[in-house]
């Protein structure tokens, strides 16, 4: 007769323990299994602020970039204007090669 080998593996993913282990802990310690919701909630809870703080921080920095991108392009539409008006026909086109250059890369970068 031949001996046999039984190996039996359990695997259990999540903030909490798997609920016959939750239900040991508050058998040796009770208030334990309370302690660790309250400890997942905790957790749950600061990451969803963490990810809040990073979505608002991108957004105030794609603002700036959005600012900055105009006060430029007007800035350079303005000098090309007054280089017009003078009569600078190439220093006003160069001026106005900038903006569209800027349009041109941003529908680029986007496709």
């Amino acid at each position: 007769m031949e001996a046999g080998r039984l190996t039996v593996e359990q695997a259990w993913a999540g903030p909490l323990p798997a609920p016959g282990v939750l239900e040991q802990y508050e058998r040796v310690l009770p208030g334990a299994a309370e302690r660790i919701l309250r400890m997942a909630e905790t957790v749950a809870t600061g990451n969803i602020r963490v990810t809040e703080r990073q979505a608002e921080a991108e957004i105030r920095t794609a603002q700036r970039g959005q600012l900055l991108a105009a006060t430029l392009t007007l800035a350079a539409m303005s000098g090309a204007g007054a280089f017009f008006l003078l009569d600078n026909q190439v220093a006003g086109i160069a001026l106005l090669s900038l903006p569209l250059l800027m349009l041109i890369r941003s529908f680029l970068i986007r496709s």
